[in-house]
């Protein structure tokens, strides 16, 4: 797995490349979220258009920033194409506790309308 943080607004959009699956890569991905909270953002996207895998290591990630952001009001979205990690993401449920987008295009189009 390989990520990198495009700042896009006011929301810090963490691009994740390939399998999101080994405690070890997870727990890297976990301390840069964990850094960039502790500095004071609190406005996370993790785009997946480039993920190919996800397991429950990639899903505690997205539950660990929803809760720190939480109290600074912050927000978590995820971008997921209609594809096997769309629907991973939709069996377990977490489409119902983040917003969910197909596309970068679809979350950009939705945070204009919105402001």
């Amino acid at each position: 797995m390989k990520f990198e943080i495009e700042k896009v607004k006011k929301f810090q959009m963490i691009h994740i490349m390939g399998n999101i699956d080994t405690e070890t890569s997870t727990k890297i991905l976990d301390g840069e979220v964990t850094r960039l909270i502790d500095g004071g953002n609190h406005h996370f996207v993790f785009n997946l258009e480039r993920t190919t895998y996800l397991d429950s290591a990639g899903i505690s990630i997205f539950i660990h920033c929803l809760c720190d952001v939480q109290n600074n009001d912050g927000s978590v979205f995820i971008i997921a194409e209609d594809n096997q990690v769309r629907r991973v993401l939709e069996m377990v449920g977490i489409n119902r506790l983040i917003q969910t987008y197909g596309s970068k295009h679809d979350f950009l189009k939705a945070i204009e309308t919105a402001e």
